[in-house]
């Protein structure tokens, strides 16, 4: 015969759980506690989210151990595609990138694979799509190739799995164009202007062979 709960208690985050928290990658976790037959009991860490919806919706008690565990499970479940939903419709995410959130939120593996695949089913989360715009949006912002990859890499993407990249989203023309313009709000250094205008498109993401050639130009136009 499997084993019966006959109870639960509830245990969430205090101060000192959140002031810990800072210094973790995961968000400080509520606690919901089986208390089993014979003084037995069992805890499981879930998010604050899941213990208050899982409190509102106890099982009628005595109730199976497995059918309580379920039930929890199932309020996982159902929060983790919520909350990727609400993420989703802030901003667009790369799939990795939204994994790591949701993990970092506590949600159990498994809810999370399922909220993702039907998130990507739904065209809600398209990591193709999350790229496209986070590359035409950084390079908005004057960004060289170099660095816009690096922080997708971070994110968990990988842009060269784009069709028609680099050539259809980094033309040379048009990196050296925005290496220009850049340098046109920038002063020139009195003492070794080469190297400090060359360093600081290179720190923006410009290949260095784009860098020196906008640079090039530019003081070649001061000295017109």
């Amino acid at each position: 015969m499997g084993r019966s709960v006959t109870g639960f208690s509830y245990r969430y985050p205090d101060k000192v759980d959140r002031a810990a928290a800072q210094y973790r990658s995961k968000k400080p976790q509520a606690h919901v506690v089986f208390e089993l037959e014979q003084g037995d009991s069992l805890d499981f860490s879930v998010p604050p989210r899941v213990a208050r919806a899982f409190e509102k919706e106890e099982p009628i008690l005595p109730v199976a151990y497995e059918s309580a565990r379920d039930a929890l499970f199932a309020v996982d479940a159902r929060l983790c595609f919520a909350t990727l939903v609400e993420m989703l419709s802030r901003r667009d995410h790369a799939e990795q990138e939204a994994r790591d959130k949701l993990r970092a939120i506590g949600f159990r593996t498994a809810s999370i694979d399922e909220a993702v695949q039907r998130a990507r089913g739904a065209r809600f989360l398209d990591t193709d799509r999350f790229m496209r715009y986070f590359i035409e949006e950084r390079k908005r912002r004057g960004w060289g190739r170099r660095k816009i990859e690096l922080e997708l890499a971070r994110k968990g993407a990988d842009p060269t799995t784009l069709l028609g990249y680099p050539e259809d989203f980094f033309p040379v023309d048009d990196e050296l164009s925005r290496a220009r313009s850049l340098l046109a709000k920038k002063r020139i250094p009195e003492a070794r202007a080469f190297e400090k205008l060359v360093r600081f498109l290179m720190g923006k993401g410009f290949p260095y062979g784009v860098a020196a050639d906008a640079v090039k130009e530019r003081l070649a136009q001061s000295e017109v």
